[in-house]
């Protein structure tokens, strides 16, 4: 059994729990609310609606997610699509980011009660040169599964993890 470094930066996130006060949906802008496949959410004014030019850009494929809200200067963004397969469970998710890429730290799996049910799993990936944070997420509205992911630099993950537990809390039936 290999020895616990309680220095090392990952088991610093495995022992993060999501403890962040919610904001009040009052204080949330009403053009912070998007709609999309049916769910409403809520993403900060700070991330922008990319085209798909700039989707091309950010994920270096003509293949990349259906919508990206992305920051200015693109190091962080939410991802939205509508997929065909129900997902079952966040260790199916795990199951396949190990099998993508050996080098994925996984650091928790779950889900949230809410308005809906979301799954999560938490993970670091590599993109070039750079550590990347991530919280992928899936949910199902109507009949339609739906997947997100959040994304930012490693080292910027301490910033923006209390909001992106805000709009994952806030996914709910667009009425």
């Amino acid at each position: 059994m290999k020895t616990v470094n309680y220095q090392d930066l990952d088991f610093f996130l495995l022992q993060m729990q999501p403890a962040y006060p919610v904001r009040p949906e009052g204080l949330k802008k009403e053009a912070e609310w998007r709609s999309i496949y049916g769910f409403r959410i809520w993403i900060p004014e700070s991330f922008s609606l990319a085209d798909k030019e700039v989707i091309e850009e950010v994920f270096w494929s003509e293949n990349g997610p259906e919508v990206l809200f992305v920051t200015e200067q693109r190091t962080a963004g939410i991802t939205m699509q509508s997929i065909e397969q129900e997902i079952q469970s966040g260790k199916e998710i795990k199951n396949q980011l190990s099998k993508l890429d050996n080098r994925i730290v996984c650091y928790d799996i779950g889900k949230t009660e809410g308005n809906v049910t979301v799954h999560w799993v938490e993970y670091k990936s590599f993109a070039g040169d750079e550590r990347v944070y991530n919280l992928l997420f899936f949910f199902q509205i109507g009949n339609k599964n739906i997947m997100g992911t959040f994304y930012c630099l490693f080292e910027e993950y301490d910033i923006w993890k209390p909001l992106v537990w805000e709009m994952i809390q806030s996914i709910g039936e667009y009425r």
